[in-house]
């Protein structure tokens, strides 16, 4: 099999990216590209807690590790589909990232989607927000993934019984940062994409994960239907 459609997925902190992510990675031969994942603890620790250096990685390091990435994908083979969760995250990279996807995969379509939500849910999502240091073993213990609470304890994760803790960068000091940032950026990563022949779907994802989901997934089969 090989890669077919690449789904770069952006929005505002708290729009439910990875939540949405997550669910469209459980489609068979799909999947996802989380840019912390695959770069050294080093860099990863330099951004943890600076408001101005909140998960910012340089550009040199990014373009690196997503080629690597893609050369890895594609050559290992069974995957058809591959969701990039936050990424790109600026102008630049959007231009190196349609540049990668050419080289390592010529063919592969491109459908972006831009999640949007308004400020009042995205800070009520920030504030509620919880994730697992037991279940996410992050390397410099900055865990991501929102978890899911037990139904009789709201504090215990539902997956391990462990306690649960905010995000560090859902701090109000930091998020109100991630947000400006998202905000100077937005309109060059757009584009960017638009420079490259490639539309952006803005979906609104202020309802439940499900019905996100299940529109980014309608995008995905009209891309494939016969016209």
């Amino acid at each position: 099999m090989t890669l077919t459609v690449a789904v770069p997925v952006f929005g505002p902190p708290a729009a439910g990216k990875t939540t949405l992510t997550a669910r469209l990675s459980k489609a068979p031969a799909t999947a996802v590209f989380r840019l912390r994942e695959h770069v050294p603890t080093t860099i990863l620790a330099a951004t943890a807690t600076s408001a101005e250096r909140l998960g910012w990685i340089d550009d040199f390091t990014v373009i690196a590790t997503l080629r690597a990435y893609l050369e890895d994908l594609v050559t290992a083979g069974g995957t058809g589909t591959v969701i990039f969760d936050n990424f790109p995250g600026n102008a630049a990279q959007v231009r190196h990232f349609l540049a990668a996807l050419r080289q390592t995969a010529p063919g592969c379509a491109v459908v972006a989607v831009e999640l949007t939500v308004n400020v009042t849910t995205l800070y009520r999502r920030a504030y509620h927000r919880r994730v697992c240091h037991r279940c996410e073993r992050d390397p410099i213990r900055d865990p991501r993934l929102p978890a899911e609470a037990r139904a009789d304890d709201p504090q215990r994760c539902a997956r391990c019984g462990g306690i649960l803790h905010p995000r560090r960068g859902d701090a109000p000091r930091l998020l109100r940062a991630r947000l400006q940032r998202y905000r100077q950026t937005a309109d060059g990563i757009k584009e960017a994409f638009a420079g490259g022949g490639v539309t952006v779907h803005a979906l609104d994802s202020g309802t439940t994960p499900e019905d996100t989901a299940q529109a980014v997934t309608a995008l995905l089969t009209a891309r494939s239907s016969p016209a």
